[in-house]
């Protein structure tokens, strides 16, 4: 009997944040996004080109230095298995081929409008065990006059995050973004777990910890960089969940976003 009231509290311990309890089945299934009762801060990103030709991506919502390539058609190490290759077809259009140990994983399309107030980005990814899979962003132009350089804001990002699906226990958070191509199974002791899916950011993760029975806190990270910070609180009633996240460094600037139970 000692033995097992030992065990117990030991169990108790490690999930203190519950309490000594699962997290609220009322967090299962699948939630729509309710556009009116939501605020965005931005999903702006600036993209720039140096003297000599090198582009550089950065997102300036989350303070992400991005990444730098150019388009010289060379193949240039990314890390330790993989490379990129950038060919600009026009003044208007640029290809990016990523491979991973040789073999193509993704192929970015950057197209420009006739106007230039428009740009398309087409991500594919090659799956090696399954279909091809095609995704489209549509952004518009915030400032520069012509050419890929300028500040640019996603319009399609409320689209992408319409829908969310949860699935939690004591030990896991799992969090689906169907229309995104994302998903996470993060565990709830705070070890990164790495955003999935055909549409999944690279080197993205998720750092989840239990904040209650009815909220869990998020760290979002890249390459180990905290992005973001956030939280999931879910409503007494269990009809709504808040989803509030902002830059650690601007917690002023916080975007919610608000779901309602389907």
């Amino acid at each position: 009997m000692r033995n097992a009231f030992f065990n117990w509290m030991i169990f108790c311990a490690l999930t203190a944040a519950f309490g000594c309890r699962a997290p609220s089945p009322a967090w299962n299934g699948t939630w729509k996004l309710n556009p009116s009762k939501s605020s965005l801060q931005g999903q702006a990103f600036t993209i720039s080109v140096s003297s000599d030709g090198e582009y550089r991506y950065y997102d300036r919502v989350v303070g992400l230095a991005g990444f730098t390539f150019r388009c010289d058609g060379k193949y240039r190490p990314m890390g330790k298995t993989r490379s990129e290759a950038c060919v600009k077809s026009s003044a208007t259009a640029l290809d990016l081929i990523r491979k991973e140990n040789g073999v193509k994983t993704n192929a970015y399309h950057w197209e420009l409008s006739s106007g230039g107030r428009i740009l398309t980005l087409t991500t594919t990814a090659f799956r090696p065990n399954g279909p091809v899979v095609t995704a489209r962003i549509v952004v518009s132009r915030m400032s520069g006059s012509n050419g890929f350089a300028g500040q640019w804001r996603d319009t399609s990002y409320l689209q992408r995050y319409a829908d969310m699906t949860l699935r939690t226990d004591s030990r896991t958070l799992s969090i689906g973004y169907p229309s995104a191509g994302q998903y996470i199974d993060a565990p709830l002791n705070g070890t990164d777990a790495v955003v999935r899916g055909p549409q999944a950011p690279e080197g993205m993760t998720y750092e989840v910890s239990a904040g209650g029975k009815r909220e869990f806190l998020i760290l979002t990270k890249s390459s180990g960089k905290v992005l973001t910070q956030g939280s999931l609180e879910l409503s007494g009633d269990g009809r709504l969940i808040v989803d509030s996240w902002w830059n650690p460094g601007r917690p002023n600037d916080k975007s919610t976003f608000v779901y309602e139970k389907q």
